[in-house]
């Protein structure tokens, strides 16, 4: 099991969509100051949406995936601890992230944001590309029921359902584990890597994640889910080997 923090970022109205990726990258080095946050990460990928999907240079339409929000930041600890503490025991460092997030985005983090605890169904390293399904259960099914069915059977047909996934590099499956954001009411994250946009969009657009979204349509209420497309625009380490060595040192 893997804590992590992921969020699911809208920009400050007065950031444009062309600028949003520059200036959320600069939230990351501001942050960088605090030795406390760094330390407490194995690595972290900020995810800027994909506005167009496009597939061999051509434009493609993938009514499922959602345009209200600009991107995904996926912050891992592995075994180190969950990081949402990782700054809060300072007021001083909180209140300064917290002025710098308002520059950045439409709220504190701590408005959209989720502590989390992964299952990686495929270990590996993140990819060029990045789907992302953020999911609550049906209403007639308790919180019990819908994680049993989400690490359970649904797990079992992902790994089922892997082998059809060509240039697959990760899959996660996300337990939300406090109370969620109120604006944000998700129990569950999965995330879905591959080596290039090309290869995720495909999945998409030829079926190969059809037996996944289907199943999740039995136990999850797809009207409030939100899947968005994503490419990295931020990432630490940068080094690939270095993440592979983090990786194995964290496994022992």
């Amino acid at each position: 099991m893997n804590s992590k923090l992921i969020y699911l970022a809208r920009r400050n109205p007065a950031v444009s969509r062309e600028e949003w990726p520059k200036t959320w990258r600069s939230h990351a080095i501001f942050a960088s100051q605090f030795p406390a946050i760094e330390a407490s990460l194995e690595w972290l990928r900020y995810g800027n949406r994909v506005d167009q999907p496009m597939l061999d240079g051509e434009p493609v339409d993938l009514p499922m995936l959602s345009t209200a929000h600009d991107g995904v930041a996926n912050v891992n600890s592995g075994t180190k601890g969950a990081p949402r503490g990782a700054s809060a025991a300072d007021p001083a460092i909180r209140a300064a992230l917290d002025k710098d997030e308002l520059r950045v985005f439409d709220s504190v983090v701590n408005e959209f944001s989720f502590a989390c605890e992964e299952e990686p169904l495929l270990e590996g390293l993140p990819g060029a590309a990045a789907i992302y399904l953020f999911l609550t259960r049906k209403q007639d099914l308790s919180a019990a029921d819908f994680q049993a069915r989400y690490s359970g059977p649904h797990a079992d047909l992902v790994r089922q359902t892997l082998p059809a996934l060509a240039a697959i590099k990760r899959y996660g499956q996300n337990r939300v584990l406090d109370a969620p954001p109120p604006r944000f009411p998700f129990e569950a994250i999965s995330e879905i890597w591959f080596e290039t946009p090309d290869d995720a969009v495909r999945a998409l657009k030829d079926g190969a994640l059809a037996p996944v979204l289907d199943d999740l349509a039995a136990f999850t209420n797809v009207g409030n889910a939100v899947i968005i497309l994503t490419t990295p625009c931020h990432g630490w380490p940068k080094d690939e080997a270095l993440l592979k060595r983090e990786q194995e040192r964290a496994a022992g």
